[in-house]
């Protein structure tokens, strides 16, 4: 597979893709006594994700299923790179209604449902696979209902993989390495804590800011899953990769629960369907891609290995933290990773 190269990040005005959400339809109907079919259904889907990135190739296979079993009478729109603004901002106009869906990130999804905030422990999961034996089940579930009860309905949780660091300034071995280093991290208050906890200086941006911060010296480095760092081409401006696999994080596919309540019934099961199977797709786009970019970053940066348990052992203070904070839910999805540690390991031996 040749990796898809992001082209520059078009000067779309947020205030005009906004105003084409005027006007679409909310319901569909039946015709006669004829078989039950939609009328022309326009749905809004924004996210943040570069060209190329998982997030938005799984997006346009959503985009594509939607059409075949809807038989192009369901259309989904996508507006993709932060055109209709950042995740936060989407997440402001999903709850609102004004935007229909939402491809976005664990950060401004926690900051409606904080105990999604948890899938974000440090050193929760040892892979994505692991991640997803214990999302796919009843911590899902746990989560969507809160959700709901915030103006969120969840088709499903997206992978956003697991994260590492780049920096321009020195190789990272140790968590001693980070200390005085201004690392961008998202609006996420997990990731903050960890990397408080690690010494380091966390400095929240919007993505779509970031290679011009890295650029400019604003920052010094970042984490993100090393499919984001490629598809928006942040290795040219690092020259330093530590695969730490830090923390998890998932992409929430949310809709607005006011939209999802005024859809048909039968719009709703095919969008339930379609978002199953393009889950399946971005998932193995997700893994594929990762192997393939840490083979070139390899090649291209300074990459360290750097010891998980040490770093483990210098974030156990977040745990605790976090558990006074939510301790049903800190119970509830330790012991679901803890559960399937031993089950992931047998898997990938």
């Amino acid at each position: 597979m040749t990796l898809p190269r992001s082209p520059g990040r078009r000067d779309l005005l947020r205030g005009a893709a906004l105003a084409g959400l005027a006007g679409v339809g909310l319901s569909a109907c039946a015709g006669g006594d004829g078989p039950r079919r939609t009328d022309s259904v326009r749905i809004i889907l924004g996210h943040g994700a570069a060209p190329g990135n998982p997030r938005s190739e799984g997006a346009l296979a959503f985009q594509r299923l939607v059409s075949e079993k809807s038989g192009g009478e369901v259309e989904i729109q996508i507006l993709g790179q932060e055109s209709v603004g950042s995740d936060t901002e989407m997440m402001v106009s999903v709850a609102a209604g004004t935007l229909d869906m939402s491809i976005n990130s664990q950060g401004p999804f926690a900051s409606y449902v904080p105990e999604a905030a948890l899938v974000g422990l440090p050193f929760l999961f040892e892979t994505s696979e692991h991640a997803y034996q214990v999302l796919d089940g009843r911590i899902q579930e746990s989560i969507a209902t809160r959700a709901e009860e915030k103006g969120f309905h969840v088709l499903d949780f997206w992978d956003n993989g697991m994260r590492d660091i780049t920096n321009s300034v020195r190789p990272i071995d140790n968590p001693e390495d980070l200390a005085g280093l201004k690392i961008r991290t998202p609006d996420d208050t997990m990731t903050i804590d960890i990397f408080r906890e690690l010494g380091a200086n966390p400095t929240p941006m919007a993505f779509g800011e970031l290679y011009l911060g890295l650029r400019q010296g604003a920052v010094d480095g970042q984490e993100n899953p090393v499919v984001n760092i490629f598809s928006s081409s942040l290795q040219e401006v690092q020259s330093h990769l530590a695969v730490t696999g830090h923390k998890y994080e998932m992409n929430p596919f949310v809709m607005s629960t006011s939209r999802w309540e005024n859809l048909d019934t039968n719009i709703r099961t095919l969008i339930e369907e379609a978002s199953v199977e393009a889950l399946a797709e971005q998932r193995s786009l997700m893994l594929e891609q990762s192997t393939e970019i840490y083979a070139e970053f390899e090649e291209i940066l300074e990459v360290t290995h750097p010891d998980r348990t040490v770093f483990r052992e210098a974030t156990a203070p977040v745990y605790d933290r976090w558990q006074q904070a939510h301790p049903d839910f800190f119970d509830e999805i330790t012991a679901a990773a803890d559960d399937t540690r031993a089950e992931h390991e047998e898997r990938a031996a």
